[in-house]
């Protein structure tokens, strides 16, 4: 039974060849699955198979690999210093608004709305009428930027107001206008302003759960790994003040120990308890309870002063498995690593963090793998 194949981990082939070579030479026999016999360096989905005898000492060496790899990754945490909040003036917007206001509070930190407009282009013009046409199309232009940023004034000035009202006033609030597309603006802006999160509506005007394409939230995190706050319109803002509870929902990602890290760092500055939870269809095994055991480690290791409760969550429904024990636990934070996706993967089969987005109401964290 102990000579019994184990998957310990699946990559591309050039990482796969990086960790066989790493676990044989500490004398663990390894051997590669999947593998394109003809062009092996462009093979994805690689597994790397160990004897089942061999997984403790296996998962020790992985961890050290993982804990080394996020020391280097670790220098790329920002402090929560600036939170830039995207805004399209919907009540999601006014939502996130108030909780990046709480954020700031907590973290003495500033504040950048921004807004991104979109102006359409007319790419096949008749070319005797291009000149005409260009002209109207730059004064149409110049009519929607005064009007989104008259827009803008308006929601930061009374955004501003309810600081001053609760006392906040000292919170230094800035905004910034864009013409393109969302996310790329949000990504560009996020480059220069260097926020440590960015705080967002769960949903857009008019963004709808049957969208193809997603969310504005998951395409954010395609174009950047800063950790994205996303808050559901319906979230109880008193919820926020004093957090206590926060889930982590983990797939055994190799992303997890920065996630973890950057994790850590969020709720340092609040009193909480984090649960890290495994939902899965299958009752776990001995390779699952091993992978749980060293995150609890991990989370031990960098942060001895928070409560950690690591546990599996078993169901064939992942969304509702996890809101039941958010209900029961009393989350009030589901912090998730999203993976990007394609744009089939999204269409057909969209992950958790998706599913959440669309359907919760328990304000997400979302971290880029």
């Amino acid at each position: 039974m102990e000579d019994r194949l184990v998957t310990i981990a699946t990559d591309h082939y050039t990482a796969a060849e990086i960790l066989k070579a790493k676990l044989e030479s500490f004398g663990i026999d390894c051997f590669l699955q999947n593998v394109n016999l003809l062009q092996a360096a462009v093979s994805e989905g690689v597994k790397v198979q160990i004897k089942e005898k061999d997984v403790e000492k296996a998962m020790r060496i992985i961890m050290e690999m993982k804990a080394e790899q996020e020391k280097k990754e670790a220098k790329d945490i920002k402090e929560i210093r600036r939170i830039l909040v995207p805004v399209d003036f919907s009540e999601f917007s006014k939502t996130a608004c108030n909780y990046a206001l709480k954020l700031a509070q907590k973290y003495d930190a500033d504040i950048k709305i921004l807004h991104v407009f979109y102006a359409p282009i007319v790419d096949l013009v008749p070319i005797t009428d291009a000149y005409s046409i260009q002209v109207d199309m730059d004064i149409n232009l110049r009519e929607m930027e005064d009007q989104a940023k008259r827009k803008l004034v308006d929601f930061v000035s009374e955004f501003r107001e309810k600081a001053i009202a609760e006392g906040l006033e000292k919170i230094k609030i800035s905004y910034s206008l864009r013409e393109g597309i969302v996310e790329d603006e949000i990504a560009i802006t996020a480059k220069a302003y260097k926020p440590g999160i960015i705080v967002l509506g769960s949903k857009g005007k008019g963004e709808k759960q049957s969208d193809i394409i997603g969310s504005v939230v998951h395409r954010v995190l395609d174009k950047t790994k800063i950790p994205v706050l996303a808050i559901p319109e319906k979230t109880r803002l008193d919820n926020f003040s004093n957090v206590k509870n926060i889930v982590y929902a983990t797939d055994f990602d190799d992303s997890d120990y920065v996630a973890i890290r950057r994790l850590i760092y969020i709720a340092s500055a609040f009193d909480v308890k984090i649960f890290c939870v495994h939902i899965s269809r299958d009752a776990e095994d001995k390779w699952d309870n091993s992978r749980m055991e060293n995150l609890k480690d991990y989370f031990n290791q960098i942060s001895k002063n928070v409560s950690v409760e690591c546990s599996f969550i078993k169901g064939d429904n992942p969304v509702a498995n996890l809101e039941s024990f958010c209900e029961i636990n009393k989350i009030d934070i589901i912090a998730i690593t999203s993976k990007k996706r394609g744009l089939l993967q999204r269409m057909f089969k969209p992950g958790l963090a998706k599913k959440l987005i669309h359907s919760g109401n328990i304000p997400l964290l979302l971290f880029r793998a």
